[in-house]
């Protein structure tokens, strides 16, 4: 590395650190010199935190490796970076699995044969590592361990900046935008995602986070609504007391004021002790009511008390029990229209709503979807025992296009499924899904095939992808509605989406 262009780049690098750029642009400029200084197939730059590495930045290496999480334990190669403290060189025929094996587009030798790991130590902490591949297992002889102690050096310097920078953004109350790198959030609350919509989301909840403002989080089924909830109970001073559930939707009738407010002994047949409900339980805590607009209107009555005096009665005494909790409620319901409908009470709702979060569909995310494919991917690998499960391109492809009416939730169900039928069709450590491997959509109804042929046959295909499937959606919604003499309900039951859902999305193709 001692030619004068060589280290020219490496003088920009040190100079990008204390520079305007973002934080993730610093980042991909370092990978870019990286791959030109040390001609490598593939480069990582990741975060170390809670046991696992967290990419920030790639070059070379398949998109979807963004989303996922490589925990140490399931990694071994990785622990070793995160143990060693220095350089670590991986013979060519090392036994340890690299994490990376197969997620190097356009190769079709899937097996990475160099491999350096660089630890990113900051005041003898560690805060993350750079990872060099190559196909050419002689490919980093030349370079010294000194030499790649300037890089590990330079990229350390790079990371510890961008913490430092969240942190201080954090102390003085403004709300850093993009990737979350020190953020208090465990594993299983992290938001997934860096399209424009999520980043919002992001900073609406480390905004509200922090206070005790009642949120509403509304959005389709399935887009994520309890990780949101999750996220605003991390992030928050409660994080250290219980984040109590409650899914309204599945209360009997009979049993829900007592699973709200707890009973006292004889207050009902079979109540043989006294109980504590969900209130008390989520004393100095978070009490997440999922599915809020199905609670009956009775009940929104008593829960309205509850939250305006602070205290609570349980079913069958007359004391007051003062409790301090905070509200976070969810419904994919279009609550306004509830509201309107007599179905909700219009004092609870604005009670519930002083910061409302909408969580946006999946189809809505644009990248967001590959990433997740990456996340749920790596995570199903953990619960198979393989060590790796990549995704074809033309997978990729297939999933990034798709409609996913059923949302995140879909999707990761989508992956578990092709992984299973993957893994019965391959002894291998290393599974790749291939397109056959995800199932096919449930076979529309002779009557529903019947009319979605009328309506295609009205469709302009020269118009481009997303005008034609905005044209046969209106066209399809007008019709159905048409054949249901304009009830709403009707309509959303034959064409199988929540009624909520079809209000949305009537909203968006001006049909209201």
């Amino acid at each position: 590395m001692a030619n004068e262009q060589i280290d020219k780049a490496w003088f920009q690098v040190a100079l990008d650190i204390t520079s305007a750029l973002s934080a993730q642009d610093r980042f991909e400029r370092l990978l870019a010199t990286v791959r030109h200084t040390l001609n490598c197939d593939a480069s990582a730059l990741l975060m170390f935190r809670q046991q696992q590495f967290i990419p920030l930045a790639i070059n070379g290496l398949s998109e979807d490796v963004l989303g996922r999480r490589f925990a140490l334990e399931q990694h071994p190669r990785l622990e070793v970076i995160a143990r060693a403290g220095d350089i670590v060189r991986f013979p060519s025929d090392s036994d340890l699995p690299d994490p990376y094996d197969g997620l190097i587009p356009n190769h079709d030798e899937l097996k990475v044969h160099s491999c350096i790991g660089l630890p990113l130590m900051f005041d003898d902490r560690l805060i993350g590592a750079v990872t060099i591949d190559a196909f050419d297992p002689l490919q980093f002889n030349r370079f010294s361990n000194e030499e790649l102690r300037i890089v590990s050096a330079l990229a350390a310097s790079s990371l510890n900046m961008a913490l430092l920078m969240e942190q201080l953004e954090r102390a003085a109350g403004v709300q850093a935008s993009g990737v979350n790198y020190s953020s208090k959030l465990q594993p299983h609350t992290e938001m997934i995602g860096q399209s424009p919509s999520m980043l919002e989301l992001k900073a609406q909840v480390k905004m509200v986070a922090n206070t005790d403002l009642s949120v509403l989080i509304m959005g389709e089924t399935g887009v994520g609504k309890e990780l949101v909830a999750q996220s605003l109970h991390s992030l928050s001073s409660r994080a250290l007391q219980p984040l109590v559930y409650l899914n309204c939707a599945a209360l009997p009738e009979s049993v829900a004021e007592s699973e709200l407010f707890g009973h006292i002994k004889g207050a009902f047949t079979g109540a043989i002790s006294n109980r504590k409900g969900k209130f008390e339980l989520a004393d100095n805590g978070t009490l997440f009511l999922d599915e809020i607009g199905e609670l009956s209107l009775p009940l929104q009555a008593k829960l309205l008390r509850a939250l305006q005096y602070g205290d609570i009665q349980r079913v069958g005494d007359d004391r007051n029990i003062k409790v301090n909790v905070r509200i976070v409620a969810a419904t994919n319901r279009v609550m306004h229209e509830e509201v309107k409908n007599g179905h909700f009470r219009a004092d609870l709702y604005h009670r519930l709503s002083v910061f409302p979060l909408f969580v946006p569909a999946l189809r809505e995310r644009g990248q967001d979807i590959v990433l997740l494919a990456g996340f749920f991917a790596e995570r199903c690998a953990h619960k198979l025992g393989v060590n790796s499960i990549n995704l074809a391109a033309a997978s990729l492809a297939s999933i990034r296009h798709a409609a996913w009416p059923g949302n995140v939730r879909e999707l990761e169900h989508a992956i578990n499924r092709a992984a299973v039928i993957a893994r019965a069709n391959s002894n291998a450590e290393q599974l790749t899904l291939l397109p056959s491997h995800f199932s096919q959509q449930p076979t529309l109804e002779p009557s529903s095939v019947a009319e979605h042929t009328a309506v295609m046959d009205q469709i302009d295909l020269t118009q481009g992808l997303k005008s034609a499937l905005d044209q046969f959606q209106t066209e399809l919604i007008e019709q159905t509605l048409k054949d249901n003499n304009g009830n709403l309900s009707a309509a959303a039951r034959q064409l199988q989406i929540n009624s909520g859902n079809l209000h949305r999305l009537m909203k968006r193709l001006n049909l209201k």
